[in-house]
Parts: structure tokens; sequence; C-alpha cells
């Protein structure tokens, strides 16, 4: 692992750099080499392992390079007081380790994996985990919920079954990367020459039926990635007879997640996510007695 000192861009996201490092820890993965990733977790009040509540894996962006676990402390610390356990995962990234991307992809499977598998110790419904990320977090996000059907053809029947694999109950992408083909993706590292990426991490490869209801948010001012790919991959979606929505945020950029700097935009699609959420039947309903932003 090679060794660097976080550089924090304002008083804010040094403010949830030092919540986020205060907040319960779990190891959840271990290599041979020694090296281990952890997972943060933002609990609501006297949670507890009988209290089956909802749940949200967030996979942090910063296309590979840079740590901005910290810009979703203030996403966890408002549904934490929704009822919602909220889990922010390490893992490893082409700057501090000597991975490819398909073992980046691979450690947001197993960080699913493992919650899924631990729900039940961590007081969390293993049928309301959402995964949600933001710009290669959503990549991660989006192959989580997207592994490939599984064709079982047993002896004794003339057609093949298709079988589900284990996936999660939403998919929420906070300007996610959705074609890792494309060139807004190129800082990921992932193609190299004239070599496209694997379709087996590519969500533009994995479209098909059965997939899980999917949030998008996008900004409409974002420089870096350009709202109508999101639009066009959300149409898709619906077209194979999945649930979509697509928010758009006029005013929003690529700032889009982060609550210091664009409050506006931020309750925007916060408020639009939980009423998704709370349609579909994974997340209670809000209590109005509550304040709309606790962060």
């Amino acid at each position: 692992m090679t060794s660097f000192a976080r550089k924090h861009r304002s008083a804010e996201e040094a403010h949830y750099r030092r919540l986020l490092d205060k907040a319960p820890a779990f190891v959840w993965k271990r290599f041979a080499d020694g090296v281990s990733l952890r997972v943060r977790m933002f609990a609501p009040a006297n949670h507890s392992p009988e209290a089956f509540a909802p749940a949200v894996l967030f996979f942090f962006g910063g296309m590979w390079a840079l740590d901005t676990s910290a810009e979703f402390v203030a996403w966890a610390m408002h549904l934490s007081r929704r009822g919602i356990v909220c889990f922010i995962p390490e893992y490893r990234t082409h700057a501090r380790y000597e991975v490819e991307s398909e073992d980046i992809i691979r450690d947001g499977l197993d960080a699913w994996k493992w919650l899924h598998h631990n729900a039940d110790g961590l007081g969390v419904d293993k049928n309301r985990i959402t995964v949600a990320g933001t710009d290669a977090g959503g990549l991660m996000a989006l192959n989580c919920g997207m592994q490939p059907l599984v064709f079982e053809k047993r002896w004794w029947q003339f057609r093949r079954e298709d079988v589900l694999p284990l996936q999660p109950a939403c998919i929420a992408i906070l300007r996610g990367i959705v074609d890792p083909a494309a060139p807004e993706a190129r800082a990921l590292h992932i193609a190299t020459g004239n070599t496209p990426p694997p379709e087996s991490i590519n969500p533009c490869a994995l479209l098909r039926r059965k997939l899980p209801p999917l949030f998008c948010a996008h900004g409409m001012q974002d420089p870096l990635l350009d709202y109508e790919m999101r639009q066009w991959f959300c149409d898709e979606w619906e077209g194979f007879g999945n649930t979509a929505e697509l928010v758009l945020c006029p005013h929003g950029d690529h700032t889009l997640p982060q609550f210091s700097v664009n409050p506006a935009v931020f309750e925007q699609v916060l408020l639009a996510w939980d009423a998704f959420m709370v349609e579909h039947g994974l997340w209670p309903e809000c209590d109005d007695s509550q304040d709309a932003m606790m962060v």
C-alpha cells in the first residue's frame, strides 16, 4: 500500500472526515499480506441487533484515485435519524494499491455480500439493503445489482430456468458512472490503448430484466459527466421492464452529493430519493416532526 497524506479541500470536509473517523468501524475484508479494509457504521439512536432496520451501503467516488468517503457523512447522519443504518466501506483504489479495475469491482461485490451475510448481527433487514455510490462508486453499486442471471436446465425439463443472483433491494447512483467505455470514465484507467473495458463490469452490457429499482440523480450543470447519458441509461433500464427514476437538478453540478457546497440541491435529491424509497416500501414513512436537514 502507498501511504499518502489526506488533503482536505475545506473546513467542512475536514469536519466530516473527523466524524467519519469517530464512527464505529468493522473490518470487513482481510488480505494475506496483512492489509485490511474497514467499514464505518452510522446507526439510529438506540440501535440494536434486533432492530431489523433498512440499510444503505455507500461507495465513494473519486474516480478510484481520491478518497471522497467523507462526502457521505451528511447523508449517513440524516438517514440514521430516519431509522436507516448506513455503511461507508473502504475499498482498494489505483492510487493506494496495485490493483486492476476488476479487483476494485470485486471489492464492491464482496462488501455488499459481507453486509448481506452479517445483516442479522448488525440489526439490518437483509431484504431492504440499498447500494449507492457517486461516479466510480456508482459503477460499483451498479455492478452489485446487475450480476447476470444464472441459467439452469434440469434433465427432466425442456426449458431452462432463470435463477436470480443475490442482489440488493435497490440501487441509487448520485452522479454515477454508467459506461466505463465512455470518454468521461477515462480517469478510471480501465481501458488501455484500443482495448475496451471488459463487458463483465460494464453496466451497459449488463442490462437485463429482473433488475432492482434504480434511483438516479444528476446535475444538469455537471461539466464532467453528461446528464444525457444517465437519461439514456434509465430509459434502457425501464425498457427491460424494470423500475427507474431519474432526478435531474437544473442547478446541480459535479458537487451534487455534497451538502456543504450546495444544500438546496442536496435537499432536492435527498427528498426525491426518500419519496422513491417510501413508495417502494423500502424505507419507513418520514416523521414530519423531524427537521428536513440534520447534518
